[in-house]
């Protein structure tokens, strides 16, 4: 079928109607993974699901100059990403293995069926990054939970020992379990950081796209999750053994398993905020030569020129100094 312009497409009767036909197949289809999903996004630490499908929205419209002019529709290659979709539904859910997050990838695949069904190769050209990070929505397997449960414990646990201890509260560790002075604190499977490091992957992606940045500073960015991860973990457990006996275990068992879950997505953007203000600090775009004059006027806003050895300049003539202020607002 030939290409129209996208504005009349989505006008016609026919197109609106296939629309809402998609949309109530897949929400009569996906209801039930939803729901599951909806009950693990009000508990604290799986909170992030609320924000992915605003975040998907918010990157289709930043993305929106890859929007198609022209709609070529019905495109049948988009039955095929159906049928994917629809098999790996199905299959998820006969063998129920890794149910939920298999179903959510079908999801996904039935999504961009749905974009090239409606809208041919450049709706799917201009989605498909924002129906890909839908899959940050869906809770980990519990296979997944289960295996990396225990070692996420374990270091979330000696480190909660180290740093208790290094603030003056005499504690030791058996296993998983804390004795703090006079009060016993498990860290439990819940508290193992691992639902925390997804939400701080899915943090770091989101920040990641919307940045301006060298590709260097966002790989980066991405890697920084499991760091960040188990740094707040840590300091969690460290709060809650804090208050146990400084406050009361009531209200450190308030603090632990409700208010500190959700101060869990504000201290990691923090932290990627904080990491962000860093590389600008440590890495240079510019790798120009700088003179003495040029490290002594701009020392008091860049203290990183301290640290600069000479480098050739990039023309291969003489030398250039170092900018007051070098750019780091495009991508490489």
């Amino acid at each position: 079928m030939t290409a129209k312009p996208a504005s009349e497409t989505v006008r016609s009767p026919g197109w609106i109607a296939a629309l809402v036909a998609v949309v109530g197949v897949l929400g009569f289809v996906y209801a039930g993974l939803l729901a599951y999903s909806y009950g693990k996004w009000i508990t604290p630490d799986y909170s992030h699901g609320f924000l992915v499908p605003l975040f998907a929205g918010y990157l289709a419209w930043m993305l929106r100059a890859w929007a198609p002019t022209d709609l070529q529709w019905p495109d049948p290659r988009g039955l095929a990403f159906v049928a994917g979709g629809s098999l790996l539904f199905v299959v998820a859910g006969r063998l129920n293995i890794a149910k939920e997050w298999l179903q959510g990838g079908s999801l996904v695949l039935n999504l961009c069926g749905a974009a090239l069904l409606l809208g041919g190769a450049g709706a799917l050209r201009w989605l498909w990054p924002s129906l890909v990070f839908l899959m940050f929505m869906f809770p980990l397997p519990y296979d997944v939970e289960h295996r990396l449960g225990w070692p996420l414990q374990k270091v979330a646990a000696m480190g909660s020992e180290f740093t208790l201890q290094t603030l003056g509260y005499p504690t030791f560790r058996e296993g998983v379990i804390l004795h703090v002075q006079d009060h016993v604190l498990e860290v439990q499977n819940a508290c193992n950081g691992l639902s925390m490091l997804l939400t701080f992957f899915t943090l770091s992606a989101a920040l990641a796209i919307v940045v301006h940045r060298p590709w260097l500073d966002r790989v980066i960015i991405i890697l920084s999750a499991v760091p960040i991860a188990i740094l707040s973990n840590v300091i969690r457990i460290a709060v809650t053994g804090v208050l146990y006996n400084e406050a009361g275990r009531e209200l450190g068992d308030k603090v632990f398993h409700d208010f500190a879950g959700w101060m869990m997505m504000p201290l990691a953007f923090g932290a990627l905020l904080l990491e962000l203000k860093l590389l600008d600090w440590v890495l240079l775009e510019d790798l120009g030569k700088a003179s003495r004059e040029e490290v002594i006027k701009n020392v008091a806003s860049k203290p990183a020129y301290l640290f600069m050895t000479d480098f050739p300049a990039a023309d291969g003539g003489g030398v250039k100094p170092a900018p007051a202020n070098p750019p780091r607002g495009s991508g490489r």
